[in-house]
């Protein structure tokens, strides 16, 4: 009778003591929750930027625009000779009536995390007269904010959705190169074939005719 009792009592502590514990477990993690809850995580995100022109330069260019395209960067930098930024440059002539771009194409500007139609608009400003510093001398800039030394330009995110901006009428494009491209005077392409000809392959012998006579005075 003791021996039934006894082993009855121990159940019931053994019981009672599975209960304690599960119930210690789970407050354990009730508090733990609970304090991970209270804290605050700061991630910290970087998006690309890029300076939008000011209004009075970010308006449609009306001059007389030529644009070359790049398969690549490398070669969109050699064409620029360290004066681009990255995937372009622009070169304007003095009266602003003339100018010249070099442009990666739209398909390399999207593997280089660039915007093509806010790479355009932004090089569209420098042919209408817009300058800005080739750095920013290690200065930081928020989204919005506005630099003094580019004449007001506002810095957003590269990736900010706008349409393309209207060329002007006198817009000459030649396609990318490399390959080599050839193109007749008014900018059509053609083939390269007989480009490859030197001047010396239709040049004649000497001949004593195309000595200039002497004038007697």
């Amino acid at each position: 009778m003791h021996a039934a009792q006894d082993g009855a009592r121990y159940e019931f502590l053994l019981d009672q003591m599975k209960k304690l514990f599960l119930s210690g477990i789970a407050a354990l993690l009730l508090a733990t929750g609970t304090a991970h809850a209270g804290q605050r995580v700061v991630r910290q995100v970087t998006i690309p930027t890029g300076l939008l022109p000011p209004p009075q330069y970010d308006k449609p260019y009306d001059g007389e625009l030529e644009i070359q395209f790049f398969s690549n960067v490398a070669d969109v930098g050699q064409a620029c000779k360290g004066a681009g930024e990255g995937v372009g440059c622009t070169y304007s002539s003095a009266d602003r009536k003339h100018c010249r771009m070099f442009l990666v194409t739209e398909d390399v500007m999207k593997r280089e995390g660039k915007n093509y139609a806010f790479a355009l608009r932004h090089e569209l400003a420098h042919c209408s007269g817009w300058t800005h510093p080739k750095t920013t001398e290690g200065r930081h800039f928020n989204l919005g904010e506005t630099w003094d030394k580019a004449e007001g330009g506002k810095w957003i995110a590269v990736k900010t959705r706008m349409p393309i901006p209207t060329l002007p009428v006198l817009t000459r494009i030649l396609p990318a190169s490399p390959p080599v491209v050839c193109v007749t005077p008014d900018w059509k392409s053609e083939s390269c074939e007989n480009k490859k000809k030197d001047i010396w392959s239709t040049a004649r012998p000497f001949q004593m005719n195309d000595v200039p006579k002497k004038v007697e005075r």
